[in-house]
């Protein structure tokens, strides 16, 4: 029988977050499978480390000040990889990608991938990133993208197709919500058995379109059914002062409950109506997978891997993003027709039972793993093809515009 690969993940710090969330559910799925998988977080002390860890996934990480800490971190993961020699080294998230691949040179590692998580605009801040993660790209065996709109922007970056492949996130079907678990959540929550609930989740940082929902909403507040509110989840970014105050100015503050950053986001999902999604660019979004699996109505910006998630009109509705009145109008026309938000809800669920399984996900992942640990590895794209072709519609962003 073949030895189960070492895989070692390299990330940031593992605080609430798209890809900390993704690793927080796919690493103890794919330990239970027989990989033996560690991971080493870059910056220490997330919230996260102690449920990978009760998991049974071994996490490591530098251990010194904050003073340079990028480089002595770097430095920490030569030692650690000339130590450990894993069989396969997969970086998340642009920075550890950069430092971490220094590290795979310094200690002679070259079995290395990289999964995107996002779209690269980001490059356009920091055009030395661009370059300097085009330069590691031929570098690297495989990069990864989340959705069809991350894989693109990939294909733009190298020269090798080869090299490529898709594995969309993939979360736990939840048990379908009951009428006794939606009023106890409202309940906790001091909200009315018959309020109108929207519920957006999402770090408060700018290009998350939190501002064009809150414009959306002072739009629409007087066509909304009364009551209503929004739940706004996560954590502030620093923004949040501002979106208060905005909210005040649309005279909808009391509408607003803001509960912060929560760990496990999902329960809260159960109280709501209508799901938002605003952002102005997205890789792949776990809580807009989740709150599909919830029987969520959603509305998404028509962007990155939105696309993918939403069929339009069959499995919620989409808008163009930075478009606060096609917002409101997308609201207002779900909160007044609840049968239309049933058909959503239903279709929405099976599509993600359907497409982005927690299995199916994980299923991608060790195949890859085990195909990288062969003497002689496959590129990605030929070991993940089956996957590949199998791969559900998704409308283009221009096809959507037009």
């Amino acid at each position: 029988m073949p030895t189960p690969p070492r895989v070692t993940i390299v990330t940031s710090r593992l605080d609430i977050g798209g890809a900390e969330r993704h690793l927080a559910r796919v690493l103890p799925a794919l330990k239970r499978r027989g990989i033996d998988v560690t991971v080493y977080a870059m910056e220490p002390g997330g919230c996260l480390e102690a449920e990978l860890v009760l998991h049974g996934i071994r996490v490591e990480g530098p251990r010194h000040g904050v003073s340079l800490h990028w480089p002595r971190a770097t430095l920490a993961l030569v030692g650690f990889l000339r130590r450990e020699r894993p069989d396969v080294l997969h970086f998340f998230l642009p920075r550890p990608y950069l430092f971490g691949s220094i590290a795979a040179e310094l200690a002679g590692h070259r079995r290395r991938l990289m999964s995107r998580r996002s779209l690269a605009v980001y490059q356009g801040k920091y055009p030395l990133l661009r370059f300097a993660e085009r330069f590691l790209h031929g570098r690297t065996l495989g990069l990864i993208g989340n959705s069809r709109a991350v894989l693109d922007e990939l294909a733009a970056e190298v020269d090798d197709p080869r090299k490529l492949a898709l594995i969309h996130n993939g979360i736990e079907m939840p048990a379908p919500v009951t009428l006794a678990g939606r009023l106890r959540v409202r309940q906790a929550l001091k909200i009315a058995e018959d309020a109108l609930v929207i519920v957006v989740v999402a770090n408060l940082i700018p290009y998350k379109g939190h501002r064009d929902l809150i414009d959306a909403l002072g739009l629409a507040k007087d066509d909304l059914p009364k009551p209503w509110c929004v739940l706004v989840i996560g954590r502030d970014e620093g923004i949040g002062e501002e979106l208060k105050r905005r909210s005040e100015a649309f005279g909808i503050a009391g509408n607003m409950m803001w509960l912060g950053e929560q760990v496990a986001a999902e329960p809260l999902l159960a109280a709501g109506d209508i799901f938002v999604l605003p952002s102005h660019e997205e890789g792949f979004s776990n809580a807009l997978l989740e709150a599909m699996a919830a029987e969520l109505a959603v509305i998404a910006t028509a962007v990155g891997g939105n696309l993918d998630a939403v069929v339009d009109e069959e499995t919620g509705i989409l808008v163009h993003a930075r478009d606060p009145r096609a917002l409101a109008a997308a609201v207002t026309r779900l909160a007044a027709d609840p049968a239309l938000r049933r058909r959503l809800a239903g279709a929405a669920r099976h599509r993600v039972g359907q497409r982005f399984s927690l299995e199916k996900c994980v299923a991608c992942y060790e195949k890859l793993y085990r195909a990288m640990n062969e003497p002689h590895a496959q590129p990605i794209a030929q070991v993940l093809a089956d996957d590949a072709a199998t791969t559900h519609h998704r409308a283009s962003a221009a096809e959507y515009a037009s």
